[in-house]
């Protein structure tokens, strides 16, 4: 059997042997994605934390019971949070093995089409862009470039784009790829001298989706080798999706050439959703579960997760999960408390060090604990400066406080570094152009 196999047979076996259905079908049958079994470790992954804490804490046991009655071997579970580049780490070091396919790392995800995806004024005008350009891939709005900050769905619509797409074509070739992994993948075809093959599988797309090419920034010769396949897809009147942070102008790290490829379609933003299309999202999310909730609570969650989907539907699935163990029903008042650890008593979210250092560590692909590391390499030491700048820009911290919560750093060094990155931004456009970039995303938390 393989992996889906497996798990398809797993959900099964689990859905007569699992008490609680709506936490099942939330966290694992709707949540969970198989990604890898080898050497007896049978590795999932799911969207967010809470799904991913739900089944460590509730249904890990049951799950590895179930996988060692389809298998017949000991089995131990592990889950995580899907971000793509997780995953791709663990292909990575299957030495590119050619198993892509297995894992679902250039398919679209079955689960977003347009039919789950919430309309609303923040995304009508991409949504109808991106349900014209399925209609005829290739000839209308080629390139198709959708940006806007984190968790407000353009990787649903580009998903949606392909499964739409294979539905009326389906000996279409389609690639979904981060850039991420295409770099990573590109980099290992280097190493290995198989540049002719991975040249070969990227263009022989009918359908290319490349998702967060602002990951590409910094790396030349990735760049060099986009550059390539995107003319050639271009040329020969592929369909090309890509999704971004910002607009393509604003890439400014970015070669001048593909800055101009990316614009030369059809570019749109998408913004936070307005109050009624969060209240909608909320709607569609508790009937997806089968769960009927008062729209006074989808209300109230609407009113205080404003600026991003992923967070707005953890929130409701937090309210679910709590309702479900505390045995309560969702009313207002276990809204509220389970609220409270999202936000503070104001309602208001504040600008945390903690916030900045995430937001940073998104921005430029590195983790918290990369800033919070004695690591002194530029790719590393430049985010940690920006982020200590930060830091003494929005919040009231002095400097030993924001050392503190750098690991510990001594004030004398965050005062040289704000003072760096200070001198900096008053000459390198690009950096400033950055810094600008993510305080707005954190202004519209």
């Amino acid at each position: 059997m393989d992996i889906k196999e497996i798990w398809e047979k797993t959900l099964q076996s689990l859905e007569n042997n699992i008490n609680s259905t709506v936490g099942y079908k939330i966290h694992v049958k709707d949540a969970a994605t198989p990604v890898l079994f080898e050497n007896s470790v049978f590795l999932i992954a799911v969207p967010m934390s809470i799904n991913k804490n739900m089944i460590d804490f509730r249904y890990k046991k049951d799950i590895e019971a179930a996988l060692e009655r389809i298998t017949g071997e000991k089995v131990t579970l592990n889950v995580i949070i899907s971000e793509h580049k997780d995953t791709e780490k663990i292909i990575e070091q299957k030495n590119n093995n050619n198993d892509e396919e297995q894992f679902g790392l250039d398919m679209v995800n079955p689960k977003y089409t347009f039919e789950n995806f919430v309309i609303g004024s923040s995304n009508e005008y991409a949504t109808t862009a991106a349900i014209s350009a399925t209609e005829q891939p290739g000839y209308i709005y080629n390139p198709l470039f959708l940006y806007g900050n984190s968790g407000l769905g353009k990787t649903h619509l580009m998903h949606a784009m392909g499964n739409r797409i294979k539905e009326n074509h389906p000996e279409f070739n389609i690639i979904y790829v981060t850039s991420e992994f295409f770099t990573n993948e590109f980099i290992t075809s280097l190493k290995e001298f198989t540049t002719a093959e991975f040249r070969k599988k990227y263009r022989a797309a009918d359908v290319l989706l490349v998702d967060d090419v602002q990951f590409l920034e910094t790396k030349e010769a990735t760049q060099e080798e986009f550059f390539h396949t995107f003319n050639d897809l271009y040329s020969l009147n592929k369909q090309i999706v890509l999704t971004s942070d910002r607009k393509p102008s604003d890439l400014t790290v970015l070669e001048e050439r593909l800055r101009t490829r990316f614009s030369q379609g059809l570019t749109i933003d998408i913004t936070i959703p307005n109050y009624e299309t969060r209240v909608a999202i909320l709607q569609k999310k508790a009937e997806v579960h089968n769960i009927k909730i008062d729209e006074e609570i989808l209300g109230y969650i609407a009113d205080r997760i404003k600026s991003n989907i992923r967070e707005l539907e953890g929130a409701l699935l937090k309210v679910i999960s709590m309702s479900e163990m505390a045995h309560k029903k969702i009313d207002i008042e276990l809204t509220e408390e389970v609220l409270k650890s999202i936000l503070p008593k104001d309602g208001i979210v504040k600008i945390t060090p903690n916030k900045i250092m995430d937001k940073v560590s998104v921005f430029y692909n590195i983790t918290k604990d990369d800033l919070k590391g004695k690591i002194k390499t530029k790719n590393i030491s430049v985010p940690r400066q920006i982020a200590m700048y930060l830091c003494k820009q929005l919040t009231d911290m002095n400097y030993g406080a924001i050392g503190n919560a750098f690991g510990g750093k001594d004030r004398t060094t965050v005062l040289h570094n704000v003072n760096k990155i200070e001198k900096e931004i008053k000459t390198n456009e690009a950096l400033k152009s950055d810094i600008n970039y993510i305080i707005k995303d954190l202004e519209s938390l």
